[in-house]
């Protein structure tokens, strides 16, 4: 850099480079299918413009020479003096993706390491083939240090945008955790505000209706504070989303296939901690879907179908959750080629039974994969275990359904927040518990008749299955109270189920969720952190995943005598 640039500022320019990256992508790809629109490339023309002055800003020279590069070759498109067929559409997508390497090294690094001059090759030899003019009189290229063609640049203009206040205030994420944190202490500390004025009220004579007032004001003012603190960490699910289109496209023209990306729901708020960890797992189903489940267009055809598969991802709000689906027309999952592989594999034994519906959720195991080949998208068996996995972190479920021939669908079920969640409050031995909501399926009432012995643990039918049964009494080590019949919770993880024995249900509540020491986190009971509840009390939230694969966690080194 030709100056020093504070890291804050680093972070500010690699924010709304990573934006003005995604509209270039977004336009190069409507381009591709819907050709040229001027109006279109002019918008575009002003975002390019906003990314080279912020780049020249930081001193990264080679991003803005070659940015305005392209804003010369997108004027000439616009202005119908140069035709951008589908080699030049890779050419710029290829471009665009050096452009984001370049400036994310930058950033990393505090100084360019990528010069682009390949990639400069690139625009000059699309420029000097360009042919055609749409227009009599098209608009001479931008000069450096001009504003684009579709920027106004009188003075009355500049005069206004001198005057203009902005709204928008950055903030780090850190500090809306911290205040989070200490919106959920002063909730905490109202309801024993509440109690202490109860108890005044009903000894203190006169002093009850003001001091209830007074109390009751503070409840309000903390919940309206907790709700617009939530509100701010919110943010439409379309920052993940936008990302998709271009990965589909190239995937699809790395196997030869056709494949179209539907997206619905995108203005759907969703955590940003959320938003930060969803990435992932979605680009796996995405790349499952592409690689697995789309077919080739001449298979298509002849099944009948069109030559172009289609993909539907959208998402919705369901109460706190959110609903993400993900759906492909492709040719399904042969449910007898994944249980043959799973064989091959060691995943299960030859004489295992498994309906259908328990075989495909073998693609959730760790190291499956049904393809023939290692290539770049698939066959290394790292992939939809993965997404469970994302899951679990996000105390999500993640189910699948298909159909042969026709296709398949995963829905996923996420909380719309990682900082508050619903859990169901249960009480086990005396104790009480947390659940997170988002991995309960259902709770029913059952009596010990009903438990049957199978395989050495006990289980539970609930309609067309069997549960396996977890006596949470017996997994803490506790005794267990005798009764005439008692409650199971059931958890789900993928499509798998569990059933988990609880002596009654307290009821669902909104908690903020608490880190614990490590120490404490991997004790006897693997737990998923903690919350405070309105009397003080501290309640564990349970980790359901370790729940599943019968964990308890590393016993807590002993401490020394003298430090006993």
């Amino acid at each position: 850099m030709a100056f020093e640039v504070s890291a804050e500022l680093v972070g500010i320019y690699l924010e709304d480079a990573r934006e003005h990256l995604a509209v270039l992508d977004d336009v190069l790809l409507r381009l591709e299918r819907e050709g040229v629109s001027p109006e279109l490339l002019g918008s575009l023309l002003g975002t390019l413009h906003t990314l080279k002055g912020n780049s020249g800003m930081m001193g990264f020279a080679a991003v803005k020479d070659y940015v305005h590069r392209l804003e010369e070759v997108f004027a000439r498109a616009r202005d119908g003096a140069l035709r951008v067929d589908a080699a030049g559409v890779d050419r710029l997508l290829r471009g665009a993706n050096a452009l984001r390497d370049a400036i994310e090294t930058a950033c990393a690094a505090g100084a360019e390491q990528r010069l682009l001059q390949a990639e400069q090759a690139e625009l000059a030899a699309l420029l000097a083939a360009g042919t055609g003019a749409a227009r009599p009189a098209p608009r001479p290229p931008a000069a450096e240090g001009d504003a684009p063609p579709a920027a106004a640049s009188d003075a009355a203009d500049v005069a206004a945008a001198a005057r203009a206040r902005s709204s928008m205030v950055r903030v780090d994420f850190a500090k809306l955790d911290q205040l989070l944190n200490l919106v959920g202490e002063l909730i905490v500390h109202r309801t024993k505000l509440a109690e202490l004025g109860r108890q005044i009220a009903a000894t203190v004579p006169g002093a009850g209706p003001q001091l209830l007032e007074a109390v009751h004001q503070v409840g309000a003012v903390s919940s309206q504070l907790q709700e617009t603190i939530m509100d701010v960490r919110m943010l439409p699910i379309r920052h993940v989303f936008e990302r998709f289109p271009r990965l589909v496209r190239d995937l699809a023209h790395q196997q030869g296939k056709s494949v179209e990306l539907v997206l619905q729901g995108e203005e759907t708020r969703v955590d940003k901690a959320v938003i930060d960890e969803l990435g992932e797992p979605l680009v796996h189903l995405i790349r499952n879907a592409v690689d697995h489940g789309i077919e080739r267009p001449e298979v298509r055809v002849a099944r009948g179908k069109s030559a172009t598969g289609t993909i539907l991802l959208s998402a919705a709000q369901e109460s706190s959750q959110v609903v993400i689906t993900l759906i492909d027309d492709g040719g399904g999952i042969d449910a007898g080629e994944v249980r043959r592989k799973a064989v091959e594999r060691g995943l299960v034994r030859e004489d295992d039974v498994l309906s259908d519906r328990e075989a495909i959720q073998l693609i959730f195991t760790e190291g499956f994969s049904t393809a023939r080949s290692v290539t770049d998208v698939s066959g290394r068996g790292v992939g939809l275990d993965v997404v469970v996995q994302s899951m679990e972190r996000l105390n999500g479920l993640i189910e699948a359904e298909t159909i042969p021939g026709a296709g398949t669908k995963f829905t996923l079920q996420l909380p719309l927040t990682l900082a508050i969640i619903t859990v169901l409050m249960v009480e086990v031995a005396g104790g009480s518990y947390a659940l997170p909501s988002g991995s309960v399926v259902e709770s029913l009432r059952y009596r010990p008749a009903e438990v049957v012995r199978m395989n050495g643990r006990d289980t539970l039918r609930v309609r067309d299955r069997i549960v396996p049964l977890l006596h949470l009494s017996a997994h803490f080590g506790r005794e267990a109270a005798q009764r005439p019949e008692g409650y199971a919770v059931i958890v789900g993880r993928g499509d798998k189920r569990l059933g988990l024995t609880v002596d009654r249900l307290l009821g669902q509540q909104d908690v903020v969720i608490k880190a614990l020491d490590p120490v404490v986190a991997e004790g006897p009971i693997q737990v998923a952190g903690a919350t405070i509840m309105g009397d003080g009390r501290v309640v564990l939230i349970l980790d359901i995943a370790a729940l599943f694969e019968g964990r308890r966690g590393r016993l807590a080194r002993p401490a020394r005598p003298a430090e006993a």
